[in-house]
């Protein structure tokens, strides 16, 4: 088995470690220790992450409980489990809240809008009547939440000068992360560089980034287990990304098809290929078709199959991202056969 720990790769799962966000989890601790924050960050920026490594008394996803009631509701279940918060007032609810209680409200911009301002002004404002509640609020963007607040004085004890801004991870980033998720989780002689590298490629261009990253760990482990392999190979990793390519094929043009199938097949085995391989392998393809392709045309192609997705440029090479090369291979032989007989 490849998989020696799945739990480790389930996005609800909290590290030991946090990698690369050392210095907004020190201005963090100290945010919530002197009583609010607010991360604000794009999706799979580790946000959530985050907010639970520091903890809290109670979570709750605003997404889901839209109304300050509901919010307050879900807190109560989780720090007073015997209390029944159904049918109080909000106000009401508020006292049941004890001093020192540590929240975290992920998601806070997906409150109805009227809700959040007078979440947002009740809860900043909990200290002026004798009781301090900490909370760390969790946004998509601190910019937005400001504007959807829409008042000066709730965000200034809301949220102002206690926001840590998560910026998207960067490659390398991405796979000292993945790298230290799958010591943890997968077999050490089950992946190798090639493979993290290959997962990075795809989480980088994704809009989950670190979020895509550890499905695609996990999915490409699993898809490998199934198969009975004792180790992940590119060909898994394509499948747990699989994309509908195929209806994009019978329209492509002859040239981009070819240079597409070069590359398929010089990757079937492995993830990434050199700019000569791909050179190496459209020449012995071409001539099997009958198609030469001059320097200026196989530019133009490679850029126009790089701009639509069919090709990925890694960190390690060129490489096919959305598909098993082995489908695309019959497929576009399929249409160079219709083409040529």
């Amino acid at each position: 088995m490849i998989l020696r720990d799945i739990r480790k790769l389930e996005l609800s799962y909290i590290p030991e470690k946090i990698l690369c966000r050392n210095e907004e989890l020190q201005r963090l601790k100290l945010l919530v220790e002197s009583g609010r924050a607010l991360i604000s960050g794009g999706v799979g920026t580790g946000k959530t992450l985050l907010a639970r490594y520091i903890g809290g008394d109670a979570y709750v996803n605003c997404y889901i409980n839209k109304t300050e009631h509901r919010v307050l509701e879900e807190i109560l279940k989780q720090i007073k489990p015997r209390f029944n918060p159904a049918g109080l007032p909000t106000q009401k609810l508020w006292n049941e809240i004890e001093e020192g209680k540590q929240l975290i409200l992920d998601e806070i911009d997906g409150m109805h809008t009227n809700e959040l301002r007078h979440f947002a002004y009740a809860i900043s404002r909990q200290h002026e009547i004798g009781k301090k509640i900490k909370y760390i609020a969790i946004t998509r963007s601190s910019t937005i939440l400001r504007q959807i607040i829409n008042d000066d004085a709730t965000w200034s004890t809301f949220a102002n000068n206690a926001i840590v801004e998560l910026r998207p991870y960067t490659w390398e980033q991405i796979k000292e992360i993945l790298e230290y998720r799958a010591s943890q989780s997968l077999r050490s002689d089950s992946y190798d560089d090639e493979i993290i590298s290959l997962i990075a490629d795809i989480a980088l261009q994704s809009h989950g980034h670190m979020r895509t990253g550890i499905d695609l760990l996990r999915n490409s482990a699993m898809i490998a287990d199934s198969r009975g392999k004792d180790k992940i190979e590119p060909e898994d990793v394509r499948e747990a990304n699989r994309e509908d390519m195929i209806s994009d094929i019978e329209s492509m043009e002859v040239n981009d098809a070819i240079l597409l199938l070069a590359v398929a097949t010089a990757c079937r085995n492995r993830a990434y290929v050199s700019l000569e391989e791909m050179k190496d392998y459209l020449q012995v393809k071409g001539e099997e078709y009958g198609i030469i392709m001059g320097d200026r045309k196989f530019e133009a192609t490679l850029q126009s199959l790089l701009q639509q997705g069919f090709i990925y440029e890694g960190k390690y090479g060129y490489t096919i991202l959305q598909c098993p090369t082995s489908v695309l291979i019959k497929e576009i032989e399929e249409k160079m056969k219709k083409i040529t007989s």
